[in-house]
């Protein structure tokens, strides 16, 4: 199985269109030093699209048969939807009926936005801009607003409809929502409570009475945050999700023998947002886990490759993912899995199933070869799972036996 990887439409609009905004220090790598210009002057000359211009006739048909299928499928969910809950944060489809789940702003029709102008649905474009101009943040719907998921869903949907549109509404409605976001991140250390009350700016943990959170949650700003930055000149919201990053880099290291961080590069999941400290020794690129090394390296793509940090972060985890975080099934598949110090536990859900689009970008603009094979198996691992279903609908999580250990079999 061979992979034609297309361009990330967004991160391709914003990479072509962003302001070359760099807060100060923005261009340092972790121990400080200046970035490469040269080597930033060769990236910036890279393209992510795949090149058409070889295909057969054969081919092209093939590839706009797939995609029309795509977009048929996406036509019947979304008719759904705004038959029976338009507007609404998600459908029940069983008793077809609206479900708040994220405030009551609407988290579908905002998060597909993009989905809907990259098709060209026009007509429901306009209907879901209208619907965005009357959504009001300050009402919460008497819910807590999860910080993280409502940035991954409201913000980065704005930000994805306002870069393909340049309609003005979709960044004015980024900047209110991220505005009410930001007592969150008002914390001794500046790291965000998992949740929020909007009304009162009071932040708490999802277990309540604690100041436990996850890698994701505290490491899935840098890309919304740095874009909004780059739309609007104000420093304030890239400065405040690199912060994160500074602060827990600082209050973690590999040598420090009280620390549960023990592996370079492979970062725990569970995170303690008054310490600054890892709390447990599970490092996963799963649930968790997983969008913290994607955002680390988009937001490198995204700053025109000059926030080297990020970069340098995204390579040695890259390393320790390969040397510690995979092993093949006894069927010949290459899944990552669940370590804990030098224990690998086979488990892996669908979240991971990012890893090879995040790689697979990375090649193209990093140059790498080996990016792209190990994207190429992981996905084919992926693939698997979903195959074998008589559904052909992945598992949430599965547990795989690893080849030739015995113990898996226990």
């Amino acid at each position: 199985m061979k992979v034609q990887l297309v361009s990330t439409w967004m991160l391709g609009l914003a990479l072509a269109n962003a302001q070359v905004y760099q807060p100060l220090g923005g261009i340092l790598d972790r121990d400080g030093n200046p970035a490469n210009m040269e080597r930033v002057s060769e990236l910036r000359s890279r393209t992510v699209q795949h090149d058409f211009s070889d295909e057969t006739v054969e081919q092209r048909d093939t590839r706009r048969e797939r995609a029309d299928a795509v977009k048929k499928g996406f036509i019947y969910a979304w008719d759904g939807y705004k038959k029976y809950a338009y507007g609404a944060d998600e459908l029940d489809v069983l008793k077809k009926k609206p479900k708040t789940t994220r405030n009551g702003w609407g988290a579908t029709l905002v998060d597909a936005l993009d989905t809907i102008h990259i098709m060209g649905l026009d007509d429901e474009f306009r209907q879901a801009t209208e619907m965005v101009a009357k959504i009001n943040f300050h009402n919460d719907g008497g819910q807590l607003a999860k910080v993280f998921e409502t940035n991954i869903r409201y913000v980065g949907g704005l930000l994805s409809a306002y870069d393909l549109s340049k309609q003005d509404i979709f960044l004015k409605k980024a900047v209110e929502l991220v505005d009410l976001l930001m007592p969150a991140f008002d914390t001794p250390l500046g790291l965000p409570w998992q949740m929020l009350n909007i009304t009162t700016g009071q932040g708490s943990s999802e277990t309540v009475g604690t100041s436990s959170t996850n890698l994701a949650e505290i490491g899935t700003f840098q890309m919304e945050f740095f874009r909004l930055s780059q739309l609007t000149g104000n420093a304030t919201y890239h400065e405040a999700a690199q912060k994160v990053i500074t602060v827990m880099l600082e209050k973690n290291s590999p040598q420090d023998p009280t620390s549960k961080y023990t592996i370079p590069g492979m970062y725990p999941i569970d995170f303690d947002m008054m310490s600054g400290r890892f709390t447990g020794s599970s490092a996963y690129w799963g649930g968790g886990g997983d969008s913290f090394y994607e955002y680390t390296i988009k937001t490198w793509f995204l700053s025109d490759f000059m926030l080297h940090r990020n970069l340098d972060i995204w390579r040695e985890s890259i390393q320790a993912l390969r040397e510690y975080g995979l092993a093949e099934s006894s069927d010949g598949y290459l899944f990552p899995g669940f370590v804990d110090g030098a224990k690998f536990y086979p488990y892996v859900d669908t979240f991971t199933n990012f890893i090879p689009g995040t790689l697979g970008l990375a090649s193209k603009l990093v140059g790498s070869d080996t990016y792209f094979e190990l994207a190429e198996q992981l996905l084919k691992a992926g693939y698997s799972v979903f195959g074998k279903m008589p559904s052909n609908l992945g598992a949430e999580a599965i547990r795989f036996v690893r080849r030739n250990v015995g113990s898996d079999y226990l």
